[in-house]
Formats: C-alpha cells, sequence, structure tokens
C-alpha cells in the first residue's frame, strides 16, 4: 500500500486498526496469550541478556528488563505447583493378584467381569492446609464376585508436606540469592537444602509405608518439581505479570466482550510505548524457549505415568500446540473507533458502579453498613471515572454515571431508614445523614494524575 492510499485509509471515517505502532493515534490495543510451559529462569534472562548486550551493558538491561520478567515461586507457592506433579492425568491398569503376599488388592477385584484380578489406579491431591500440606489420594476401580457395577475405593496414603514452620523462610532466602544469581552476577544457590524441605510420609505417624518403592519415586518426584518451580519462569507467573501491566500499571480498558486478554490503553504520546514493546520482546522469547523447546513442566500431566520411568520407560509431556504471544496495534485513529473507545470506558465506568450498588445492597440486606468497606470500593469506582475525564471528557462520565440515578434514589431512600426515628429527629441530625448517604451514593470525581 502506498503511503497517500495509507494515509486515505487512516483518516477514512471508519479508520484502521494497524501493526504500525508510529502511526498517529490515541493508544494502543494489546492483545496476549500465553500458553503452558516453563524455562530455567536463569536460561531464559541469560539468552535476552546475550540478546541484548551486543549494544548496552548488563547494568542497561536490567533497568530495562528487570521489572518486568517475573520472578521464579518461591516457598508455598512453589509447593503448591509443584504437588501437582504427582496427580495422574490418566487411569492406570493394574494387574493384581489377591493371593500374592505384597498385594494391594484385598478386595479381590478384578479389570473386568469374570476377568483377570487387578484394578484400574488414578492419584489425586487433596489440600490440608493451603500451599503447605497436601494428602495423596489413591482411587481404585473394578469389579468386585457378586457385584453387577464397578467398585470404587478411595484412600489417602501418604503425607505430602513442608518439612517445617521456617521451609517458607528459608525458601524466601535462597530465592533471594537465586534472583541475586541470576541479575548480579552473584553465586548460584545449591539445591540439595532446597530439595529436603518436601517430605512424602505415610499418613498416619509412624507407620509402615504401603508401597516403600512408590513413596521413595513419589518424594524424589516432588523434590524434582519443587526445584523447577522454584527456578522457572512459568505460563501463569508471565500470564499475570502481563495482565497486572496492562490492567493495573496502565490502567488498561477491557474492550466489548473481551475475555481478559485484550486491552485499550490510552496513550496519544506513545510515552508507554517502548515498555509495551519491551514487555512484547519477553512474551516473544517465552515463546521461543517454553513453548516450541521446553514442554515438559513436571507440574503438567504426561501421557504415560511417571512411575514406570524407573522401568525404563520415557514419559511423554503433552506437547503445546499454540505459541504464547503479544501484539501491540494502534488504535484511535478515526471518529468511528472514537466513538468504539468512549463505548469501552462507558461500560468499563458502569462494570465498576454495579459491582459498588450490588455490595450496597447486599449490606441492606444483611442489615449492617460497613462505611470503610464502601469507602476502599468507592475510590477504585472514583479511579475509574477520574481516568476516563483526563483520557476522554465529561460527557462520557456524564453517560456513564445516568444510567444509575434511579439506582441512587432507590438507594438513598433504604440507607434513611437504616437510621432509626430518634436519630433523625433535628433538622441538622437528618441534613448530615442526608450528607452522609450523598457520599457513600455519589462519586465525585477527584483528581487523578498519570
Amino acid at each position: 500500500m502506498s503511503e497517500e492510499n495509507l494515509n486515505n485509509e487512516i483518516n477514512s471515517e471508519d479508520g484502521v486498526v494497524l501493526a504500525n505502532t508510529s502511526l498517529p493515534s490515541i493508544g494502543f490495543l494489546v492483545s496476549f496469550a500465553i500458553y503452558d510451559g516453563s524455562v530455567k529462569m536463569d536460561h531464559f534472562v541469560q539468552t535476552m541478556r546475550d540478546d541484548y548486550q551486543e549494544e548496552h551493558t548488563r547494568v542497561e538491561f536490567n533497568q530495562k528488563f528487570k521489572n518486568l520478567i517475573p520472578n521464579a515461586r518461591t516457598g508455598g507457592s512453589a509447593f503448591s505447583l509443584a504437588v501437582k506433579s504427582l496427580q495422574s492425568k490418566s487411569k492406570k491398569v493394574v494387574m493384581d493378584d489377591p493371593e500374592d503376599p505384597l498385594t494391594n488388592n484385598p478386595e479381590k477385584m478384578r479389570v473386568k467381569q469374570n476377568g483377570e484380578y487387578g484394578y484400574t489406579l488414578q492419584w489425586s491431591v487433596i489440600p490440608l492446609e493451603r500451599n503447605r500440606e497436601y494428602a495423596l489420594r489413591k482411587t481404585r476401580e473394578g469389579f468386585v464376585d457378586g457385584q453387577p457395577k464397578k467398585q470404587i475405593y478411595e484412600s489417602t496414603v501418604y503425607r505430602i508436606r513442608l518439612s517445617s514452620n521456617n521451609a517458607n523462610s528459608f525458601a524466601r532466602k535462597w530465592s533471594k540469592e537465586y534472583r541475586a544469581y541470576i541479575w548480579h552476577a552473584g553465586i548460584e544457590p545449591n539445591t540439595n537444602e532446597l530439595r529436603n524441605l518436601v517430605i512424602v510420609e505415610p499418613m498416619k505417624a509412624s507407620s509402615i509405608p504401603e508401597d516403600g518403592r512408590f513413596m521413595r519415586l513419589a518424594q524424589e518426584r516432588l523434590r524434582d518439581a519443587f526445584v523447577q518451580a522454584c527456578t522457572c519462569l512459568d505460563d501463569d507467573k508471565l500470564r499475570k505479570k502481563v495482565r497486572t501491566v496492562l490492567k493495573e500499571s496502565y490502567g488498561g480498558i477491557l474492550p466489548h466482550a473481551s475475555s481478559g486478554a485484550n486491552y485499550f490503553i490510552h496513550d496519544p504520546r506513545k510515552e508507554r510505548l517502548a515498555y509495551l514493546e519491551r514487555m512484547q520482546e519477553v512474551v516473544t522469547k517465552f515463546s521461543d524457549m517454553a513453548n516450541e523447546t521446553n514442554t515438559d513442566a513436571m507440574w503438567v500431566a504426561g501421557e504415560a505415568w511417571w512411575d514406570t520411568n524407573v522401568e525404563g520407560d520415557e514419559e511423554i509431556p503433552i506437547p503445546s500446540h499454540s505459541r504464547s504471544a503479544m501484539r501491540i496495534l494502534t488504535y484511535g485513529s478515526s471518529k468511528a473507533q472514537l466513538d468504539d473507545i468512549k463505548v469501552m470506558y462507558i461500560e468499563n465506568m458502569q462494570g465498576a458502579q454495579a459491582k459498588y450498588y450490588e455490595l450496597v445492597q447486599q449490606m441492606l440486606k444483611n442489615g449492617e453498613i460497613d462505611e470503610e468497606l464502601l469507602n476502599e470500593k468507592r475510590k477504585e469506582v472514583v479511579k475509574a471515572l477520574g481516568k476516563a475525564t483526563i483520557d476522554l471528557d465529561t460527557e462520557t462520565v456524564s453517560k456513564a454515571t445516568a444510567a444509575y440515578q434511579e439506582v441512587k434514589t432507590q438507594l438513598s431512600g433504604r440507607l434513611a431508614n437504616v437510621w432509626t426515628p430518634d436519630e433523625r429527629t433535628s433538622e441538622a441530625e437528618r441534613t448530615r445523614i442526608n450528607m452522609r448517604i450523598s457520599r457513600l451514593l455519589s462519586f465525585d470525581i477527584e483528581p487523578v494524575t498519570e
């Protein structure tokens, strides 16, 4: 397309959405998708640094990217992810003769009716204390003589826990040393003590494990997964980081019917573009290193059973069929697009108001008004309205608030009834209560700075 035709497109009534971020607009449409994957944090950062340091120093790289690359997990967060490595996605057929002295089939189950002795086996994790202690539950399914339908037997035979109350503080200290190693050329911390924080043991204290070999394998796998979680950048951490940057840091507005992976960023002077493009570099590098070449996160269930590895079988991880990506497009170059952006803002403001008034209604229903909580939630609505005033105009804000005038009137009457007649006897007291109600239900826009 020639430059003349391009300018005609941009200045048309409908305008266009283009990947050329240097074109005039009032902001950007940013979309992202982060898919399953994990990559060793030190390798990830070093690879990005190697690409960047051809023209810049280590200090400059850290200044530009350290706040954009989320830290690896630590403590309870890493542990809660690692325990998923013991869950089984599929069921495993186990042939188990009840006449065997070491049988785990006292019910004499059969894989099929009148078939061989055995059952299908599956492991799942049950939380006992969030981020600190879990139970490993065994579920066996099979047919029992005399019963026409399949029977299910469940038991929790193993406890998974962190070694002590100091485990979290040690893990945080270890992670601090690991970050210093990555970003400031410190000494890489040893993972042995980190591994020993994780314990798998019989559910009942001082009892003999049902299967000592299995328990040992489970503990080794869990420890490997815990170290991996503490030293890797995973998809969930990166996804939350991108959303925080777009929504919280830059006040991104969700377009119509967006699932939360698309945001409009108001930036007519393109002051945020360089930061957004660096965030895009991080996502692209994650796509190359985590989605394409390293899809073996231990907490992603494999197609084969992990406990058969000791016999020589190789676990096959679920392949990642999608690549993570982040796209930045110019938006707001025409009247039609400006009108669309105003609708986005109006829907965002109305959503904030609706949540607030629903909270007021719930408090009225419960018969108790928590003014401290309401004041905190009210500030969030005022912030949304104030941002719209700065980004667009007061007319757009008025359209967003007009729809709730009737709601305000109804709630004002109900709030007035919260106070007893004795409290409303004097004119001065009635005036004070009315001001109190108006303060709770109105959103006087306060100054908002970008």
